[in-house]
């Protein structure tokens, strides 16, 4: 198959082909997908040599920590209806803090590690991070303090769950703890919208939760979804109203995910609004938040300056550009670690297993609970760079220039050129920036700057597959057929 060659031509095929596709956002894994992960030998120990190697080297390399849960109460759809994430329905609290103890010994095992390492911040994700019991949250920022003595002073501490699961009693905890924000799951104000997840949220949930965290000093971040089935314009709009009268500083404004065996996917894809919908209620959501004096920090985040206990955290993406270190504990977590000062492939993604057996059985043989990884090319480490940089909106061209030595917009000129022909980017000597809908279009605009490598990915898949079943055939060996008689 022939190389792509990003030219006029085909990147405006590219856009006028993908316009009108529904967008998937890529906050989670980054560059590449998942389904290229495909490394199922990670060298830890050589992460941990060059993590050491550049604290000593660079007076200072933070890292942002995660640690996940992978419990959910049951909901009728399942999943609430749309999540594609991995997940265990809730066992009780007996099954979680015998989990949350295995999460306490894989952090034991990254320990040495992490001596002399700044933690810039955390995130105590889900699964659904406030089914814990309140004993438990001191028991967590412990653990955390062991791992990392030092924690910046300006550190986010985010715990996100959701509203109908916060208590007086847990919130004072939280924050006892020394977690200083939460981020809440809302979803849907409109309780008729919200009863298609299954949750039994109610409006009075989610202020009753905002007035525990004012009162006891904790920075809220609220997240709602717009593409939502039946959802429009105006239903949207009086989500967004209902937030600013109350005052909600922090606002994590993002499309739908649509996939999957999920019951949005299945039962209610008509009642879903299409792309072109999307983009009008992205269009009015911005609109609506930019009057009311937020500002748009991202794709998805909007911020109102003037929250007294609120920070600079920028959700999901980073604003330091030379090191990326995140470390991922827990069921499913996602470790990412790189710097363009390290050499070639040694910039990797990885993750944990996404069994719950399969990762407490790693942990107590003593190894590290991963499943597998993804090696980057200094090229791969551009482009996950670069989706940072776009979830951002705003692409610093003398930060590429002083890090990796080269020009990012002459890397895709023809799709800058391109995207500011039509409105959705601007680019000056110093800057890429999205603009208009460009923000919308982000991850479309991900997927294009990165064709070219995932076509070669794609191939080496194919030909790996190819390879595989002729040494089985030699070997006189059946592969199963993906998909039949598997758990894939």
């Amino acid at each position: 198959m022939p190389a792509i060659v990003l030219t006029p031509d085909f990147v405006n095929n590219y856009l006028d082909s993908h316009l009108a596709e529904r967008q998937v956002n890529k906050i989670q894994h980054g560059f590449p997908s998942p389904r290229f992960w495909n490394e199922l030998s990670v060298p830890l120990d050589e992460i941990g040599e060059d993590r050491r190697r550049l604290s000593e080297t660079h007076n200072e390399s933070p890292v942002f920590l995660y640690i996940g849960v992978p419990y959910c109460i049951k909901t009728d759809p399942g999943k609430c209806g749309y999540c594609l994430f991995p997940v265990e329905e809730f066992q009780g609290n007996a099954a979680l803090e015998n989990y949350y103890g295995y999460v306490e010994r894989e952090a034991e095992m990254y320990r040495e590690q992490m001596e002399g390492v700044l933690l810039a911040g955390a995130y105590f994700g889900g699964g659904t991070s406030n089914l814990y019991r309140p004993a438990v949250y001191h028991r967590i920022m412990d653990m955390v303090r062991r791992l990392f003595p030092e924690i910046s002073d300006q550190a986010d501490l985010t715990l996100e769950g959701i509203p109908q699961l916060f208590t007086r009693e847990k919130m004072r905890a939280i924050a006892d703890s020394g977690m200083n924000r939460i981020s809440m799951g809302v979803q849907q104000i409109n309780e008729r919208l919200n009863s298609f997840s299954g949750r039994k949220q109610t409006t009075k949930h989610v202020i009753q939760s905002l007035e525990w965290a004012r009162e006891l000093g904790l920075a809220a971040n609220v997240d709602l979804i717009f593409g939502w089935p039946q959802q429009t314009v105006d239903t949207l709009l009086e989500d967004l109203e209902t937030l600013v009268s109350w005052d909600v500083y922090d606002i994590t404004h993002y499309e739908l995910n649509v996939g999957g065996p999920t019951d949005f996917a299945l039962n209610r894809y008509h009642e879903l609004p299409s792309t072109l919908a999307n983009l009008e209620l992205y269009r009015a959501g911005r609109d609506f938040l930019v009057d009311h004096g937020y500002e748009q920090l991202s794709t998805y985040n909007f911020r109102r300056p003037g929250d007294p206990t609120t920070r600079d955290f920028r959700e999901g993406y980073t604003t330091r550009f030379d090191h990326v270190d995140s470390l991922g504990l827990g069921y499913a977590a996602i470790t990412f670690f790189g710097n363009p000062a390290l050499p070639s492939g040694r910039s990797w993604s990885f993750i944990n297993h996404r069994s719950l057996p399969q990762y407490k059985a790693a942990i107590d043989n003593g190894r590290f609970p991963v499943e597998r990884g993804f090696r980057h090319t200094p090229d791969d480490w551009l482009l996950m760079l670069l989706f940072r940089s776009l979830i951002s909106t705003d692409i610093d061209r003398t930060r590429y220039r002083t890090a990796l030595g080269l020009d990012i917009y002459e890397k895709f000129a023809t799709i800058w050129d391109a995207l500011a022909e039509r409105g959705l980017a601007k680019v000056t000597p110093e800057r890429i920036k999205l603009v208009d809908d460009g923000a919308f279009y982000a991850p479309m605009i991900s997927a294009l700057v990165a064709e070219e490598r995932y076509r070669e990915l794609r191939e080496q898949a194919a030909r790996h597959r190819r390879e595989s079943r002729g040494h089985a055939a030699a070997a006189g060996v059946t592969l199963p057929v993906p998909g039949v008689g598997s758990g894939g």
